[in-house]
């Protein structure tokens, strides 16, 4: 098929298209000379696959690219896996459901507003497609405020670029996570039991990994301190 046809199947503008293509999200067109391109349905499929991990997933393009380009990607995408999983565990997770505006935060904060701007510009703090903020992104938002007040500000390596080492690396662990628990699970247990070990997962491995941080900080003050009194 055609650009044109690509367009109206997948609902992709073709600037986008050539952009996923550039990036390796897309595989290479079919050439019969340079100046004429042959797609196939599995473009298609690929336009929808990233359209819905961006769409109800919220995930950036660099971890839709790693999940299509992973051999275990099949079970995250195949629509059978799970399918009512993130509606289902976000019943149990979010509460209340309250969402704010962004004035309402910074008023209720009582932040500047470019600190808020520097969380979102680095997807520590993600909003709805509505621009509102929900219980969770602003509970990360008064940490990040917490730590403001102790001294830990954009001076301190807390502005966009550097809160985005702690997004990269939680994209890459839930990736990583993600992709193992559907291969060990999808087919083999049903939803409901695959939201039960989920919810049950995600406080047990949160806690495990706050006491491992805990414990390598201590750990590497101590060489620190060692290796000090010896040069000394």
């Amino acid at each position: 098929m055609r650009m044109r046809e690509l367009e109206r199947r997948s609902g992709v503008g073709r600037e986008t298209i050539r952009y996923y293509i550039r990036e390796g999200l897309l595989p290479e067109p079919e050439r019969a000379t340079r100046n004429s391109a042959s797609y196939s349905d599995a473009h298609v499929e690929r336009l929808h696959a990233i359209k819905r991990l961006q769409e109800e997933r919220f995930l950036p393009l660099s971890v839709i690219k790693a999940l299509l380009d992973a051999g275990e990607a099949d079970r995250w995408l195949h629509a059978d896996a799970f399918p009512r999983l993130d509606s289902l565990l976000r019943a149990r997770l979010d509460g209340s459901g309250e969402r704010v505006t962004r004035a309402e935060l910074l008023e209720r904060l009582a932040v500047p507003a470019d600190q808020l701007d520097d969380a979102i510009e680095s997807g520590a703090v993600r909003l709805d497609p509505d621009g509102r903020i929900d219980a969770r992104n602003a509970a990360i938002m008064a940490r990040l405020a917490e730590l403001s007040e102790m001294g830990f500000d954009r001076d301190n390596g807390f502005e966009a670029e550097g809160l985005r080492m702690y997004v990269d690396f939680v994209d890459w662990l839930v990736t990583t996570e993600l992709r193992h628990f559907f291969d060990r699970t999808a087919g083999r247990v049903g939803e409901l039991e695959a939201v039960d070990m989920a919810e049950r997962a995600l406080a047990a491995v949160n806690d495990m990994l706050g006491l491992m941080r805990t414990r390598e900080v201590l750990r590497r003050l101590e060489a620190r301190r060692r290796i000090a009194n010896d040069n000394s």
